[in-house]
């Protein structure tokens, strides 16, 4: 019986057996049920023959003596073996403000940053929290994030640090981020929100008696867009001033083309080029005899 045939079975059966239907699930909602589960299990043996392949290749390689074709893999080093003690924390407790589309977009960042500290010559102590709801389901099952070098903890915040330690990240605090200090939690808020949330972590911060700051754009840049950041780029900045120390530079390197983003000196307002131009330049907006404005 081919696979169509029995496709066609099932929706026979389920059109004969509504009732029978998970309750407050429809037709559909099953369809698409069946077909997300059929495309996670067809997607995990795609992803188990890349790696026999490349297996078998890297495998090749060496019996044939050609090694230039091998990529050689960058020694990284975990948490525990970096000199850095500094704390970077994303607080994940946000899920029931997020639909799962959202949901999956702040796991997937979660990636990203990982991926962020990893690469630095001195990886963060990176800290996920509160980190028990859908999310967390859906970080869990994906097989590529079991071994990722994280402190992930279902306990909120406060109950995992001393408020007097914690430094909330929000563009609406009027307190400026200048240097990182490795006695304090830089806190990320992890939420995609479209800008619907506007003001919550601030307002979280102040409820709580957390302390708060924010980036240093305005001091640098000017921008024209909104100055929203993802979570990631947030947290890639943080990497980045942490190994160059250089504010101007992390922003930069990070935050994306599209926002037009430019360094304040690079701005510079047109001025006349001489003491002559400026002598014209009056003589051509006064009367010359009376020294008034001249009246067209």
């Amino acid at each position: 019986m081919s696979e169509e045939t029995i496709e066609k079975f099932e929706d026979n059966v389920e059109h004969q057996n509504q009732d029978q239907l998970p309750e407050g699930m429809s037709k559909k909602q099953l369809r698409r049920q069946k077909y997300k589960v059929k495309w996670e299990e067809k997607k995990l043996v795609k992803r188990a023959a890349e790696r026999i392949r490349k297996k078998e290749k890297r495998a090749a390689l060496k019996e044939s003596g050609d090694l230039s074709k091998l990529r050689k893999r960058k020694d990284f080093r975990t948490m525990a073996q970096s000199n850095s003690k500094q704390r970077i924390a994303l607080d994940m407790s946000f899920d029931d403000l997020m639909i799962e589309k959202d949901q999956k977009r702040t796991v997937q960042q979660i990636g990203w940053c990982y991926t962020a500290n990893r690469h630095s010559p001195d990886p963060f102590q990176f800290h996920v929290v509160g980190f028990d709801g859908p999310s967390r389901k859906i970080y869990d099952g994906n097989e590529h994030n079991l071994n990722q070098d994280i402190h992930l903890h279902q306990e909120k915040l406060e109950n995992l640090f001393k408020p007097e330690e914690i430094v909330y990240l929000t563009s609406e605090s009027e307190n400026v981020l200048s240097d990182l200090d490795d006695t304090k939690v830089y806190v990320i808020g992890g939420i995609v929100d479209h800008n619907s949330q506007k003001g919550l972590c601030y307002r979280i911060a102040q409820e709580k008696g957390f302390g708060h700051a924010k980036l240093p754009l305005d001091e640098h840049l000017l921008m024209k867009s909104r100055r929203v950041l993802t979570i990631n780029q947030v947290y890639e900045i943080l990497v980045h001033y942490s190994v160059h120390k250089n504010w101007k530079d992390a922003l930069l390197s990070i935050i994306p083309e599209r926002k037009n983003a430019q360094l304040k000196e690079e701005v510079v307002e047109e001025k006349p080029e001489s003491l002559e131009e400026i002598g014209k330049l009056d003589t051509e907006s006064t009367d010359t005899a009376t020294g008034s404005p001249k009246i067209n």
